[in-house]
């Protein structure tokens, strides 16, 4: 056997298994890396049947418990936790069967409790997906900023596409509630929120939304309303609409 054929046979020793393990990483990578990244969603069908069998799709994740800016009150987030197998409830084996994935981005109901840990209401006594939970802080000041009154939230009751799974692909409201979870008002109806902002001392809530329509999200224009919090009463502002229209016309001459 030559030199040549047994540098061959070496180096084809050594590539092959380096080749094997980049191939094995991109594979993983590819599998569980954050682009693949999937959310719990909210399942509408809690128990399934399997040859029988009751059985648990989805579980509860509990977060701890965060303060509330301008309240002694404290919140803990309540998040889906999705089972890879259906779990038999009886099962002790929970750790083998569940999925869990963080940071969770849905979370289907708000715990709220006083400064000794004592429940003070639950938000939602529904089925339902909450995307976003915005509580106003001032963090520039020392002082506590004592007009902060309420909470925000985007929240979903219903599986609009009717996929069966309340997600991100669904019709989400603005909701609002005071800083013990108690009052819960709906604030919009048929349009998708892109941000809301509270202002003017925390009286009123500044949104940014687009119509709720079946078009790519490129073609929607970006309308703005306040709500006001005392009146209850969403002021559209028009005028706005009709510079951001005239800009439009601008772009497409």
């Amino acid at each position: 056997m030559t030199k040549f054929v047994k540098a061959l046979i070496i180096i084809n020793g050594l590539i092959i298994p380096i080749v094997l393990l980049i191939f094995l990483f991109s594979l993983l990578i590819n599998e569980y890396g954050p682009k693949h990244y999937r959310p719990d969603p909210v399942m509408t069908e809690n128990l399934i049947t399997k040859e029988g069998d009751t059985l648990m799709a989805q579980g509860l994740v509990y977060d701890k418990p965060g303060s509330i800016y301008n309240s002694t009150n404290l919140y803990i987030k309540v998040s889906p936790k999705t089972y890879e197998i259906p779990k038999n409830k009886s099962s002790n084996f929970e750790d083998r069967m569940e999925r869990q994935i963080e940071p969770y981005e849905y979370y289907i109901n708000i715990l709220f409790l006083d400064s000794r840990y004592n429940l003070i209401s639950t938000l939602l006594d529904q089925k339902a997906s909450i995307t976003d939970i915005t509580i106003p802080m001032n963090s520039e000041s020392e002082r506590i900023d004592t007009t902060v009154k309420n909470i925000g939230y985007l929240i979903a009751f219903e599986d609009s596409n009717k996929d069966k799974i309340i997600d991100r692909r669904d019709n989400y409201d603005l909701y609002i509630s005071d800083l013990s979870g108690k009052g819960l008002t709906k604030v919009t109806t048929n349009i998708d929120i892109k941000s809301f902002k509270f202002i003017n001392n925390h009286k009123d809530i500044f949104i940014s939304f687009t119509n709720r329509q079946d078009i790519p999200e490129e073609h929607k224009i970006t309308r703005f309303a306040i709500y006001n919090l005392q009146s209850k009463d969403l002021k559209y502002l028009t005028q706005l609409d009709k510079a951001i229209t005239n800009i439009q016309k601008i772009l497409n001459k």
